[in-house]
């Protein structure tokens, strides 16, 4: 059975408002005070379910009935129209891409708040309705931010979206440290911000549209420009192609946490965490690789923006799990491997796998989600302690966490038949195929492949000092696992770490996801300007390394922390300093902010106060003092004005003398 195309399109336009609308009742019932809790948590969790199960309905009809045209408005309205001035409308896309993300993004935050049942159990009267009506409002603008139909409704919601992180980060904000990580968190990603803005009034200027799809889009503006070689700006339109892609770029890099503007996301663990589950699997982090996915028809243009991607996410890949493996707070290696993942995820982008950067989006959000969760319990239940040092032994007391934590660990490290498996290793094949075209993906791919065992090995080594061993602590000694609003999230979460991937293993001839994205044709201009491919033949050969050397790391981190030895630390001081001190780019950063920025700011002041100022202020004070000087003459007294009008009249015959030559 088909739904009627207006009622699919109010599904779509109820996904977003739904939890928009739980945020404004919860607002509005906060100040009944403890009274509201349990009013709070029901609309929360009630508002984002039903979002989850009309997403699942628009999923479903979108895929079982192909015929149905897509992309598709579902609500429009017009921001600015009239005059000479092109118009600006906002408008609720509909396409597969954005039915799937809006499946991942409201399923995980669907059992991120059954789980907040458990985790914020005993928060204070103003915390709760202030915590569920923060998670809707983060929801509902992750959700806006996936259906926008063009780039300015775009950067609104990706604004908004970080304005919630900084509310859930420090939503602790009495402790020093979470309104720390709070303020870094907003100002670092609003320094990539910067870019995207200027990117979209760049795009605006040169192409006159910005929406996403239809004959007037950006990218069909942009190709035109370019197959016509016109000039935009002042530049040939594949530059200014280029140039809106990298600024866009910088947003992206911001909020994806990626190199070099990764440094917040560690810290931001300051936060609970099930924000931690939902900024990492579903909502802030995911928003820069899922803009890049949209706008991916723009990239295809430009094959510069492309290897820009693809260098920065393979570097990026490397880069953050070298750190994940010294790391002793379990939250914060999954935040470097959540860096890490995401990495992997540009680096398929700019590869051109376009299906391999969706599919790894959708099996890492599931995977990670988990392990953010487990990590959650095993926090709980040691009463807040998340040094992996105070853990140990806890297998036995904590089963039903043990083993689903097992099963996001083991998708994570890239073990088959796990999910991140399939999508990593679809991943790494974009790269191996599409080099054939571009010889400078090589190295991005490099690093890749490189990150594998490192990934396999810091991720073995978290699970082994979790779980393993003997507890290292009294709370672990007396640990407990919680009921059901913990076997649920984790329950449903581990099943999908296992069977998400098959949804398209290529090596088993499964192509599902590739397909249903197909009917968007968003990877056409990749194939046509650039080459590149999204469907591929199955490597094996690197489908066995990549394999091998992920089993290698995993066997490697099990026997060497299973008995909580410190090896690194001992061996390899001067290497695990290094690591331990993020490559020193946190302190750079702060030094950068102190001794630069501060000081310049410093230096621009007293410019200010001392020349600007200065010269103002010597105006004013020469008219002021010339004014009292005259004002002193002004004595109101005949005799005195009669003195300077005698002693006038003598200068006056005197320089007429001289200068007639009576004298």
């Amino acid at each position: 059975m088909t739904l009627e195309p207006g009622l699919l399109e109010n599904v779509a336009v109820l996904i977003p408002l739904l939890p928009f609308a739980a945020f404004a009742v919860i607002l509005a019932g906060s100040t009944y005070g403890d009274r509201f809790d349990l009013p709070a948590t029901a609309f929360a969790i009630a508002s984002v379910t039903a979002s989850l199960l009309l997403s699942l309905v628009l999923l479903a009809e979108l895929y079982t009935h192909p015929e149905i045209p897509t992309p598709f408005t579902a609500a429009e309205a017009t921001w600015t129209a009239g005059g000479a001035a092109p118009e600006l409308t906002f408008g609720l896309m509909v396409d597969p891409l954005s039915a799937v993300m809006a499946v991942i993004v409201t399923l995980v935050a669907t059992l991120v708040l059954v789980f907040s049942l458990y985790y914020m159990n005993g928060e204070d009267e103003s915390g709760l309705p202030r915590y569920y009506a923060s998670m809707t409002l983060f929801t509902g603008s992750m959700l806006a931010f996936v259906f926008s139909d063009n780039l300015l409704m775009a950067f609104f919601f990706f604004e908004l979206i970080g304005l919630c992180s900084y509310i859930l980060i420090g939503f602790w904000y009495q402790t020093p440290s979470a309104a720390s990580a709070a303020k870094k968190a907003f100002l670092v990603t609003r320094f990539g911000d910067y870019f995207f803005l200027v990117g979209v009034a760049f795009a605006f200027a040169a192409f006159g549209t910005l929406s996403f799809h239809g004959d007037t889009s950006l990218f069909t503006a942009a190709e035109a420009a370019i197959d016509a070689g016109d000039t935009v700006l002042g530049v040939d339109a594949s530059t200014a192609v280029t140039l809106v892609a990298l600024l866009v770029l910088g947003g992206v890099i911001g909020k994806s946490a990626q190199f070099p503007l990764h440094t917040w996301l560690p810290d931001a663990m300051e936060g609970p965490t099930p924000v931690s589950a939902l900024i990492h699997a579903a909502t802030m982090v995911a928003a820069g690789v899922y803009l890049v996915a949209r706008t991916f028809e723009l990239y295809a243009l430009s094959p510069t923006a492309m290897l820009v991607v693809a260098y920065v996410g393979g570097f990026t890949a490397l880069f953050a799990a070298t750190m994940a493996l010294v790391m002793d707070d379990i939250k914060q290696v999954l935040a470097y491997s959540t860096i890490s993942q995401y990495g992997y995820m540009m680096l398929a982008l700019g590869a051109g796998g376009y299906t391999a950067a969706v599919f790894h989006l959708a099996n890492h959000a599931f995977f990670k989600a988990l392990l953010f969760l487990g990590a959650g319990s095993v926090i709980i239940a040691l009463h807040h302690k998340q040094d992996m040092w105070e853990m140990g032994g806890l297998r036995s007391r904590m089963p039903v966490t043990y083993w689903t934590f097992l099963a996001g660990a083991l998708a994570l490290a890239g073990i088959a038949p796990f999910s991140g498996f399939w999508s990593k290793d679809e991943a790494l094949l974009a790269a191996l195929t599409n080099a054939a075209n571009e010889p400078l993906l090589l190295a991005p791919l490099a690093l890749g492949v490189l990150a594998v065992p490192v990934t396999a090995f810091y991720t073995m080594r978290m699970h082994a000092l979790t779980f393993h061993g003997e507890a290292r602590s009294e709370a672990a000694e007396e640990a407990e696992e919680g009921g059901w609003p913990v076997y649920l999230p984790l329950g449903v979460l581990g099943a999908l770490a296992v069977v998400s991937g098959f949804a398209n293993a290529a090596p088993l001839g499964v192509k599902e996801l590739s397909g249903f994205l197909g009917a968007s044709d968003l990877y056409g201009y990749a194939a046509t300007h650039l080459g590149y491919a999204d469907a591929f033949t199955v490597n094996y050969a690197l489908l066995v390394v990549a394999l091998a050397l992920a089993f290698a790391g995993a066997i490697a981190g099990y026997l060497l922390y299973r008995d909580a030895d410190e090896p690194l630390k001992r061996r390899f001081d001067p290497v695990t300093e290094a690591l331990e001190r993020r490559y020193y780019l946190d302190g750079a950063q702060t030094r950068f902010a102190e001794d630069g920025v501060l000081e310049g700011s410093r230096w621009v002041n007293r410019f200010d106060v001392d020349v600007v100022d200065g010269l103002v202020d010597a105006v004013s004070t020469t008219a002021l003092q010339s004014g009292d000087a005259l004002r002193r003459v002004q004595t109101g007294v005949v005799r005195d004005y009669a003195a300077v009008i005698a002693f006038s009249v003598v200068v006056l015959a005197l320089l007429v003398g001289l200068l007639g030559g009576w004298i």
